[in-house]
C-alpha cells in the first residue's frame, strides 16, 4: 500500500529528527548536516510538488517529464536533497521509520552532499539516480508483472541505501589501475565510505552485505566484458527471470566473491537491475538531447573529445544491449530508448561525428 501524502502533518518530523540525530554519528563537513536539515523542509515540499510523476500511475512521456524538471532545477540550482528524496521514498512505499534502515538511509543522504564536481559522476548524478530508483520502485510495485516476486519492505530498503551511495566519492574515470581492470574497485570504495557510518547505527550485517553487492554491481566499465560485475549481474537476473542461462555451470561461474549474494536470491537480482537502470537512465532512456548532454559530460571526465552519435550508439546497443530489461524500465524508458537510438543513427548517417 502507497502512502498518503494528505495524511503527513507539519508536526510529523520523524525525518529530521533521525537527520538532527546524526550530529551524534557524523562528522559534519563545513556544517553540510546543518545545511541539510536547513533545507529540508523547502527540498521537502518542492519534491512533493512532483508526486505524479514519481509515483503515480501515468508513466507516460516520463523522460521528457522528468527532463523539464531536472533543467529547470539545473537552471534554478534547486535540487531537492538527498536525504528529501530518500524521506519522500520512505513515505510513500510506507516503510519503517523508526529503524536502523531509516536510520542508515538519511545518514548516506548527507554522504551523498559531499561534494563531488565531477562533470557525470558528481553529486547532480546521485539525485538523478535516486529520482529515476523510486520511480521504477513505484512502477515495480504496481505493475504486477508475470513471474516477478513481490519485494519487501527490507528489499526496497536496501535499494534505496544503496542507490544514494553507488557512486560516493567517486574519483571520475572507470575501474583500470595501471592498465588493469579490477572489477568493482571504485563501487567498492563509495561502499567503504559509509561502511563505519552503518556499523554504528546497527544495521544488520545481512543487510549492509545486501547493500555492498547492489553498489558493486553498478560497475559496468566498458572494456571490461564479462568480467564486469554489471554484465555477470545481468546474467544471473536472466537466469531467474528470462531463461538466458541454461547451462549449470555457467551461472555457477557467475556466482564467485560478493556476487555469491544472488544465488538462490532472485528478488536481490531484480533490485540490482533496478538500480543498474536507474543508474543508465538519464544517458539512455529520457530524450536525445539529454542522451547528448550526458555522453559529453562523461567523455569530458575522462578527457576525451569524442562524445558523438556513434559513441552513444556503441554504449546503447553493445554495454546496454539495445534495450532496457526490467518490465518496469521497459515501461517507462523502452519507447524513448528506441527514439534515442533512433536519432542518433540519424545523426551518424547524416555525417555528425560529434556533439
Amino acid at each position: 500500500m502507497r502512502f498518503d501524502l494528505a495524511s503527513r502533518t507539519e508536526e510529523d518530523r520523524w525525518a529530521l529528527d533521525i537527520l538532527e540525530g546524526l550530529r551524534e554519528v557524523i562528522v559534519p563537513h563545513d556544517g553540510l548536516l546543518e545545511q541539510v536539515i536547513a533545507q529540508f523542509p523547502d527540498d521537502y515540499k518542492r519534491l512533493s510538488a512532483q508526486v505524479d510523476l514519481l509515483t503515480g500511475i501515468d508513466t507516460g512521456k516520463y523522460g521528457e517529464r522528468a527532463a523539464a524538471i531536472f533543467n529547470e532545477w539545473d537552471d534554478k540550482n534547486s535540487w531537492p536533497s538527498l536525504a528529501a528524496l530518500q524521506a519522500f521514498a520512505f513515505e510513500q512505499f510506507n516503510l519503517p521509520l523508526d529503524g536502523a534502515p531509516a536510520r542508515a538511509a538519511l545518514l548516506a543522504a548527507v554522504l551523498g552532499e559531499v561534494p563531488n564536481d565531477l562533470l557525470y559522476h558528481g553529486n547532480v548524478h546521485y539525485r538523478k539516480v535516486m529520482f529515476h530508483t523510486i520511480r521504477l520502485l513505484a512502477t515495480q510495485i504496481d505493475g504486477n508483472f508475470p513471474y516477478q516476486p513481490l519485494l519487501y519492505s527490507e528489499d526496497l530498503m536496501k535499494l534505496l541505501v544503496a542507490a544514494v551511495i553507488h557512486d560516493l566519492g567517486h574519483e571520475g574515470g572507470d575501474n583500470l589501475r595501471n592498465g588493469i581492470y579490477t572489477p568493482g574497485y571504485m563501487e567498492q570504495k563509495s561502499y567503504d565510505h559509509a561502511r563505519d557510518y552503518f556499523e554504528t547505527l546497527g544495521l544488520d550485517p545481512d543487510f549492509a552485505r545486501d547493500v555492498e553487492a547492489l553498489v558493486f554491481c553498478t560497475d559496468i566499465t566498458f572494456i571490461a566484458g564479462d568480467n564486469s560485475p554489471c554484465v555477470r549481474m545481468k546474467k544471473i537476473y536472466r537466469h531467474f527471470f528470462l531463461g538466458g542461462l541454461g547451462d549449470s555451470d555457467e551461472i555457477e561461474n557467475m556466482l564467485i566473491g560478493k556476487m555469491r549474494r544472488f544465488e538462490d536470491n532472485p528478488r536481490l537480482s531484480i533490485m540490482a537491475m533496478l538500480l543498474h537502470e536507474a543508474d543508465i537512465a538519464t544517458s539512455a532512456g529520457m530524450t536525445y538531447e539529454v542522451s547528448k548532454s550526458e555522453t559529453v559530460k562523461i567523455m569530458q571526465e575522462f578527457e576525451l573529445d569524442i562524445a558523438g552519435p556513434g559513441v552513444l550508439l556503441k554504449f546503447m546497443k553493445e554495454q546496454l544491449g539495445g534495450s532496457m530489461v526490467t518490465p518496469a524500465a521497459q515501461q517507462i524508458f523502452g519507447a524513448q530508448m528506441e527514439e534515442i537510438m533512433r536519432q542518433a543513427s540519424a545523426d551518424l548517417a547524416s555525417g555528425v561525428e560529434k556533439f
